[in-house]
């Protein structure tokens, strides 16, 4: 063999080994940040309402899908999996949430053929270590799961696209879909007729066989098309339903990721369009028209807020006539768009010739089979969907009302995200996120500007209008919650990844050590800010993304009331009393205290061992009511505003607790 030949080959084999280690490392970072002490933090309000609605499932077998609750129910079948197998726990039920945060960093590998190796590493490398994303992995809510499915849409998609042959991962997923699918009615068929014994496990057993013997004959039929191809399509018809299954505001994203194709389509026109090109006025004026439309849509708000920052900046600068600068600053934020869009105009003129590829649109309509070929896919895709809706919305086929609060919901959203969590502000979204993952987002600018000016990488044109479009819907939806930052915080990880993947790329060697350099810097700040919100500052109500959390006094609540259980001789048969009417999460803490009654306000027979109460509002009943026969403890902080105290009984051993009446005595 020419020693050349051994020579490169031995050299490719190098560069894969290092490729791998790295994919090794940043996963195992992942996993860390994400499981690591994973219970430190107590459970959010939110959490603790989901783990209710979980402890009723698991105990009762009971879910009934509300749609005043807006959150669809595949969080709780999930969490019931992980339940199952290793117990109604803290941990359990958050990492059936943080595996999906760990998915999304594996699934992000399936990038590497539209971006370098160095891109797709710290795509990868972001979507591990994004101080945002790890926060909400680490959360008991639908969020994470949410934004794997909107990923995991995109990535088959594009598989379908590039005609590419169902791999393993693709057809186990498939597999997996279809077995559980058909299993749940076969069982509950077999189960119809209430046997008993034996014969009961044996028309289990054949409901699972023939489960499993459909399953196989379907996936063997689909693997024989194409090598399975179709798969990829039914795949995303499962990733569209499970969204909508799991949040409403699935018909956001998925909206805003269907516009992106059309920007990414216009934006070739654009770049193709010799006619405007040798026209930039008629470009111009144009996008001129398109930004006045764009600023009447969110309300004059971008040059409104040019014009306040030009007013504060000179205010602050000791300037005089601080209104002219408003003024100006307001004129530069109303010619934004105008600007843009002439700098592309004036890139593409300065672009080189570029190899001729077809359009995105071209690149579409020649993957979707003609002449009525694709018919029975598309078919099939559209029954897989349907019937995943109508399987996670009637409980698994034992509620019928759920398929009606499926289309209530939206109803109801659309209220909700008028009214509730509107006091955040209109840019809340870009402060939020400048703190938290401050170093992502402005890497994503970069990236999102150098794939538009390009022009060149489909996939970076998609991910940059992806985020930019969610950023700019939730931006104008007055309802605003951190863990809802989620949905563009993950393409805005693959544009930064992008974006300093291509300051690697560049020909001058001084300028790849500069964008080294800047890459250090980021992945550093990055880093940090991670290891600060989650671990640190994780109930800080001046950290980003911490949002009315439990604070973290509140475990000292729990341990005294477990302490004072196990004195009282009852344990779990111990007696409580919840008289605050702010309580949540206590329910899922007291989940194993059957007498543990929350009655969310004051009554005059309380008799139980222990009264869990609000300090400040309920000071003086309690010392009226209760003196004679209860010493307190705390007050423990609940959440921002809220303050609770315990209540114990004097005759339980070991109790040396305050008197009632120094309630007085204790303000902030």
């Amino acid at each position: 063999m020419d020693s050349t030949v051994f020579a490169k080959d031995k050299r490719i084999s190098r560069a894969t080994i290092v490729y791998y280690a790295i994919a090794g490392i940043i996963t195992l970072l992942a996993v860390a940040l994400r499981f690591a002490y994973l219970t430190l933090r107590p459970l959010h309000h939110d959490e603790g309402v989901n783990g209710w609605f979980l402890t009723n499932l698991f105990r009762e077998g009971i879910y009934k899908y509300d749609p005043a609750n807006y959150h669809g129910p595949t969080l709780y079948y999930i969490a019931l999996v992980f339940v199952q197998a290793f117990g109604l726990n803290t941990f359990t039920i958050r990492a059936s949430v943080a595996v999906w945060g760990v998915f999304i960093v594996l699934a992000a590998y399936w990038l590497r053929p539209y971006f370098s190796s160095k891109a797709t590493h710290l795509t990868v490398f972001f979507l591990a270590t994004s101080p945002g994303l790890v926060f909400i992995s680490r959360y008991f809510i639908h969020e994470t799961f949410f934004v794997f499915l909107s990923f995991a849409a995109l990535i088959v998609i594009l598989q379908y696209i590039r005609r590419k042959s169902a791999g393993a991962i693709a057809t186990i997923a498939f597999s997996a879909i279809l077995f559980i699918a058909l299993l749940i009615p076969l069982m509950k068929l077999a189960n119809a007729s209430l046997p008993d014994g034996y014969v009961a496990i044996a028309l289990q057993i054949i409901a699972a066989l023939a489960s499993a013997g459909i399953t196989y004959v379907i996936t063997r039929l689909a693997l024989s098309r194409e090598g399975g191809r179709e798969i990829y399509l039914l795949l995303a018809a499962a990733c569209l339903a499970l969204m909508f299954a799991t949040k409403e505001t699935a018909f956001i994203t998925i909206g805003v990721m269907a516009i992106s194709a059309f920007c990414v389509y216009f934006r070739e026109c654009i770049a193709a369009a010799a006619s405007l090109r040798k026209s930039p006025l008629k470009l111009i004026l144009i996008a001129s028209a398109a930004g006045v439309l764009f600023d009447i849509v969110i309300k004059y708000k971008l040059p409104e807020t040019a014009g306040d920052f030009g007013k504060n900046t000179s205010e602050l600068a000791g300037l005089e006539n601080p209104d002219a600068f408003e003024i100006v600053f307001y004129l530069l934020g109303l010619a934004v768009p105008p600007l843009l869009v002439a700098a592309l105009y004036l890139f593409d003129r300065r672009k080189q010739d570029l190899p001729k590829q077809a359009s995105l649109f071209t690149k579409i309509r020649d993957a979707i089979p003609h002449g009525g070929k694709g018919l029975p896919t598309f078919a099939a895709s559209a029954v897989l969907f349907a019937y995943i809706i109508v399987f996670f919305f009637t409980s698994l086929f034992t509620y019928a009302d759920g398929i009606k609060g499926f289309f209530e919901a939206y109803d109801i959203w659309t209220k909700t995200g008028s009214k509730d969590h509107t006091q955040n502000g209109f840019w809340a979204y870009a402060i939020w996120e400048m703190q938290s993952d401050g170093a992502i987002i402005i890497s994503a600018l970069l990236g999102s500007a150098l794939a538009l000016l390009k022009s060149t990488n489909r996939l970076a044109m998609f991910v940059s209008f992806w985020w930019l479009g969610l950023f700019t819907a939730y931006t104008i939806i007055p309802y605003k919650t951190p863990w809802l930052a989620l949905s563009f915080l993950l393409p805005a990880c693959i544009s930064a990844g992008y974006g300093l993947g291509e300051l690697l790329e560049v020909r001058q060697k001084a300028l790849r050590y500069a964008g080294a350099a800047v890459c250090l810097l980021v992945m550093f700040v990055t880093l940090y800010q991670t290891r600060d919100l989650n671990f640190v500052r994780y109930d800080d109500e001046d950290a980003p993304m911490v949002y009315a959390h439990t604070q973290r006094e509140f475990d000292e609540l729990v341990s005294r009331i477990e302490h004072f259980a196990a004195a009282t001789g009852k344990g779990y048969e111990t007696s409580i009393d919840i008289v605050s009417p702010d309580y949540w999460p206590l329910v899922w803490y007291l989940r194993d205290y059957p007498k543990a009654i929350f009655h969310g306000r004051l009554y005059d027979t309380s008799d139980a061992d222990m009264i869990v109460a609000k300090k400040d509002d309920q000071d003086e009943a309690l010392i009226r009511r209760l003196s004679a026969n209860y010493r307190f403890y705390g007050p423990f902080k609940l959440r921002p505003g809220v303050r609770l105290v315990l209540l114990v009984k004097k005759n339980i051993p070991g109790n040396d607790g305050r008197e009632l009446y120094e309630l007085r005595n204790i303000r902030e």
